[in-house]
């Protein structure tokens, strides 16, 4: 008697044990859809853009964060300098952050951007996207455009990234000064 007492507890702990395993856990509050954690934090540090080998731009950034599951990195203080085939540096630009997404080679700035072509030419704007693919430089916001003693204002802009020749989308203005074969 004793033995088969023994046994059904064995066998009721075992069913126990058993029962307690199969069951569902449950599941914490929501951890699945949580934002991404952070991979990777740089501190003045680099990203190089690269074409068939060439560097097309190096951003440099105070600050740079690259998430688990995000295309995109982010960086504050930015510093990038933009190259021609040749390797020659056509222009620079100043912004407060932005995001890099190396795989299309495309940048994004945000605040206080500024932009300075080996010519001189300036451009101020709030946005800005460069599309290293389409070798164009996009902003949807207010722009106002220094070259020589000339300015163009407006709202949208379209440019290559030697900000050579551009296109402002609306309420454009300018004021144009000394304009070659006139004489003032």
């Amino acid at each position: 008697m004793k033995i088969l007492l023994k046994i059904a507890v064995l066998f009721l702990m075992v069913g126990l044990l058993i029962l307690s395993c199969s069951g569902e856990k449950p599941k914490s509050t929501d951890q699945t859809k949580k934002a991404p954690t952070t991979e990777q934090v740089l501190v003045d540090s680099k990203i190089t853009l690269l074409e068939e080998g060439l560097t097309t731009a190096v951003i440099d950034a105070k600050y740079i964060e690259k998430r688990f599951g995000e295309k995109n990195t982010m960086a504050r203080e930015i510093t990038a300098y933009f190259y021609d085939s040749t390797g020659a540096m056509t222009s620079w630009l100043v912004a407060d952050s932005g995001f890099v997404n190396e795989d299309e080679n495309m940048l994004n700035v945000f605040g206080n951007v500024e932009v300075t072509s080996r010519d001189s030419v300036k451009l101020y704007t709030e946005t800005l996207s460069w599309d290293q693919s389409m070798n164009s430089v996009v902003s949807k916001d207010y722009v106002e455009i220094h070259r020589g003693e000339g300015v163009y204002r407006g709202y949208g802009l379209v440019t290559d990234r030697n900000l050579k020749e551009f296109t402002i989308k609306k309420q454009v203005s300018g004021r144009i000064k000394n304009l070659p074969g006139k004489e003032e």
